[in-house]
């Protein structure tokens, strides 16, 4: 990462942009029943954001990717939806949240009208905000 005080305010602005995205995962994630629940996010030693998460009902902590910059709340909460969603894929759930009434795939995280929302990539019908 360049070195210089914008770049830090950047990624300050970021970071906590990313820690208010947080909460609105976490609390769509555990009214959707979901197994991984996100923590939080920090810098890591080479100035990167990353994600911890958790599984329901565990302690244990681990963590993941390395997120964009972005000050933008409904960007932030749609990359940490779709990154917490392929780790909730790999728990064996590999159409969670669900999707339309007969479809079988999952929905994906994206911005529709600018907010976070989960959206079929089928018929890009928007399914629920990500609140």
């Amino acid at each position: 990462m360049p070195n210089g005080g914008g770049d830090d305010e950047l990624v300050l602005g970021a970071l906590e942009c990313y820690e208010r995205a947080v909460r609105r995962v976490a609390q769509d994630f555990a009214r959707r029943g979901a197994v991984i629940q996100p923590m939080g996010v920090y810098l890591d030693a080479l100035d990167a954001l990353q994600v911890s998460f958790g599984r329901r009902g565990q302690a244990q902590e681990s963590s993941l990717g390395s997120l964009r910059l972005t000050r933008d709340l409904e960007l932030a909460v749609v990359e940490l939806a779709d990154l917490l969603q392929e780790k909730e894929f790999d728990e064996g759930d590999t159409t969670w949240p669900g999707c339309l009434p007969g479809h079988s795939h999952p929905p994906a995280a994206t911005l529709v009208d600018g907010v976070a929302s989960w959206q079929c990539p089928r018929s890009h019908a928007s399914l629920s905000p990500i609140r």
